[in-house]
């Protein structure tokens, strides 16, 4: 496969899920989980993973996709603007490979406390 890139699905792009059919011509790997952990969220029917979290390991599956996917798949996932691909360590079969998956996280800065007009805050 030309321009091989490695990347790491852990919702709708995985087998028996409703965008999977993207990585039909797509090497696969096997079942995995991020070396570092993270979090994982639920909105919409949409997971998504947030790496300023870190919770647990994400586990997902790895494929190798061609450059033209990959520019699928970042359409589809709106990279830059919405998801943004990011490098991340993935052991598959005790075999650790560095792979693109999509986060999305949220911008700005997290407040310590709900409370917008906490005194802290005010300038």
């Amino acid at each position: 496969m030309e321009n091989q890139h490695l990347i790491f699905v852990y919702g709708t792009l995985r087998h028996s899920h409703g965008n999977h059919q993207m990585l039909k011509d797509a090497r696969y790997y096997g079942v995995g989980a991020t070396k570092d952990s993270y979090s994982m969220y639920i909105a919409g029917g949409y997971p998504y993973v947030i790496s300023s979290e870190a919770r647990y390991p994400i586990v997902g599956e790895l494929y190798a996709v061609d450059g033209e996917t990959l520019e699928k798949l970042d359409k589809m996932e709106g990279h830059p603007h919405y998801y943004t691909r990011r490098e991340v360590a993935v052991i598959v079969d005790n075999q650790e490979y560095s792979a693109w998956m999509y986060v999305r996280d949220p911008h700005g800065t997290l407040m310590p406390t709900g409370d917008y007009c906490d005194a802290n805050y005010r300038r």
